[in-house]
């Protein structure tokens, strides 16, 4: 796991100091990402650069840039592709020598001889670039779902490259929020999926599955990959005609070889462990394959409605591990919120990202640098069973619903606008709300749901169609925010995370299983719990779903102040009036999120766009002063 950047000259003038200067400074405001190794190197037109956070292969042998032996083409690489030494195997066999034991030299000569056919064999998460001087053709692939990060902008005849924007906003000449995208930031806080768009002007994302090619001085984002292409009618009905065992069989191997898959490390590795569900399991197949692990949880003391702790205790006993406990107050929430706004380089979407960026420091200083975690569960198999219940009921009721009188549909429009504080009284609001919601992201979430009910097409029911097609959506849209929480948190304290339920093969799977599978009669995430009942009672399994949640209105309550935002960001930049604010922050105690959108946006721009420093913006918003260095609250429990 790494932190790569680059700069390509468009024009083809040679890369030179200016370029080694430039790639340098952005390395260096991702030093957490790599603290073992550092590397800049010249090719041509091209500057590469990476720091290194050592996981495979710990020697120097490691060190990125990386060249092939006649030193035509380069690398630099994040990630890691877990089937590397199946494929290494094979090319060597063919001849190829390998000077090292790392997945870099692998990707690096799989993708140079065989293209996008060598991608769809790995099996991992990685971001990487390629430069053939050959050719003189740049590349920038990022892996099929968006495990890890890539961005870049073009900037007075410069392509600019990074595994993180905060390391390409000081190379560009100006810095600004992307205004078109702000509408659609408000309504969903998210702008990580569905198109290269991010909310800084002139930075774009390469999207999950896709590569951007650069040659001749011209640039070409492509698809590589798309799950509705592996969405499999056959499979489908396979399913269908199997038993409930024989189902459950298939998932749990397929799960079961991704967990013993993703525990290839030369460095310690542990588990993120909830006391959730999908932690759970993860946790449980883990430690059946090495008994080295130790678990690390995040306690909310004080508050038993949110604190899972007694949980994940059990769960850690079951398999084995030691457990440590990390226990999260409210004013280390606080404290934690400007440094992890810096880390995210967007506003924060989760709250709880600041104890994800907490516990990865415990694990570091437990020696940990490898950890696993249960994301992607929840999109593939049936974790967000009320929006996918809204959906089918929605399509039950909408018949019934159109048979209602025009007076009766607006009055009862009327009356829930009324209770939610919109203005009823502008003109024609009722209908043109709907027609602004559709248009805040330029259509991109209809147009994919379309395409994805379309991949559905088989399916009769039309309550079935919708379930499974949100299940895709939420692979991209839900998942791409929970997944850059957990990369910017994890590699923020130096901790690569490893995501299993994100295996292809696991994911293609779980696209072709049954709707009743997920969201049934008999219980929501069904097949998982199924399988979990291998391994713990019944009480722990079919517990209700907890989520990780915050007390997040009496943690923020001390910063609902108006005044600590007065001449701030969203209203001098924004143009957001004192009323506005007001009006949200008053809020807090019932719309707590509505207050934490404001208070992130504030915090974003304050650091990103205006360029304070950490301690200024926590000084302004009456945080306590950020502390790189302290100690965590953490206790270890056998």
């Amino acid at each position: 796991m790494c932190g790569i950047a680059g700069i390509l000259n468009l024009d083809g003038r040679p890369a030179g100091e200016e370029e080694r200067r430039a790639v340098a400074a952005m390395l260096a405001a991702m030093a957490h990402r790599g603290p073992d190794d550092r590397g800049v190197a010249t090719l041509g037109p091209a500057c590469l650069g990476a720091v290194r956070l050592a996981i495979l292969d710990l020697s120097p042998r490691g060190h990125m840039p990386m060249t092939t032996a006649d030193g035509q083409a380069a690398i630099v690489y994040n990630g890691e592709v877990y089937n590397f030494r199946e494929l290494r195997k094979e090319f060597a066999d063919s001849g190829v020598v390998f000077r090292s034991e790392t997945d870099t030299e692998v990707v690096l000569e799989a993708f140079r001889r065989q293209g996008t056919t060598a991608l769809e064999r790995m099996h991992g998460m990685f971001a990487f670039a390629l430069f053939d001087a050959a050719e003189g053709r740049l590349e920038l692939v990022r892996d099929r779902f968006g495990v890890k990060p890539l961005y870049f902008a073009e900037d007075r005849g410069r392509l600019l490259f990074a595994s993180e924007i905060k390391a390409l906003l000081p190379q560009l000449a100006t810095r600004d929020v992307n205004r078109a995208a702000l509408g659609e930031w408000w309504l969903y806080r998210n702008l990580d999926a569905l198109a290269p768009r991010t909310l800084f002007a002139g930075i774009q994302q390469v999207p999950a599955g896709h590569r951007l090619l650069v040659a001749d001085g011209k640039i070409a984002l492509a698809a590589w990959y798309d799950p509705l292409a592996h969405i499999d009618a056959a499979r489908h009905a396979a399913f269908c005609r199997a038993s409930e065992d024989e189902v459950v069989e298939t998932i749990g191997r397929l799960l079961d070889q991704s967990i013993q898959l993703r525990l290839v490390s030369d460095v310690p590795v542990g588990v993120l462990l909830s006391g959730g569900l999908d932690s759970s399991l993860v946790t449980l197949l883990a430690a059946r394959h090495q008994r080295s692990l130790t678990a690390f949880h995040v306690s909310i003391a004080g508050y038993p409605r949110f604190d899972e702790r007694p949980y994940a205790a059990r769960v850690a006993a079951a398999a084995g591990i030691p457990l440590v406990v990390l226990e999260l107050e409210p004013q280390a929430f606080r404290a934690g919120l400007p440094e992890v706004a810096w880390l995210e380089d967007l506003p924060i979407t989760h709250a709880n990202s600041v104890a994800y960026f907490e516990i990865a420091r415990v694990a570091r200083r437990h020696g940990v640098i490898v950890l696993q975690s249960g994301e992607g569960a929840d999109e593939l198999f049936g974790g967000y069973a009320w929006s996918h219940r809204r959906r089918r009921r929605l399509l039950r009721l909408r018949p019934w619903l159109d048979r209602l009188p025009g007076w009766l549909r607006d009055a009862l429009t009327l009356v829930t606008y009324g209770m939610e504080g919109l203005p009823v009284v502008a003109h024609r609001f009722r209908d043109a709300l709907p027609a602004a919601v559709a248009a805040a992201d330029g259509g991109l979430r209809e147009h994919a749901r379309r395409r994805a009910e379309a991949a559905y097409g088989f399916l009769a029911d039309p309550g079935e169609r919708a379930v499974m097609a949100g299940s895709v959506l939420d692979l991209g849209d839900f998942l791409a925010p929970l997944l850059r929480r957990l990369d910017r948190t994890t590699m923020g304290a130096s901790v690569e995370c490893r995501e299993p339920f994100l295996d292809a093969r696991l994911v293609h799977a779980a696209l072709a299983l049954p709707a009743t599978y997920k969201v049934g009669q008999r219980a929501d995430k069904w097949l998982l719990k199924r399988l979990c009942l291998r391994y713990l009672p019944r009480d722990l399994v079919w517990r209700k779903k907890m989520g990780f949640p915050l007390p997040l209105a009496e943690w923020l309550h001390p910063l609902a102040r108006p005044e600590r935002f007065r001449g701030g960001f969203v209203e001098q930049a924004l143009g957001l009036s004192a009323a506005a604010v007001e009006r949200i922050l008053a809020e807090c105690p019932s719309r707590p999120y509505g207050t934490f959108g404001l208070l992130t946006l504030e915090l974003w721009g304050r650091l990103h766009i205006l360029g304070e420093e950490t301690a200024a913006v926590a000084n302004a918003l009456g945080l306590a002063p950020p502390t790189p260095a302290r100690p965590a609250n953490a206790v270890a429990m056998a």
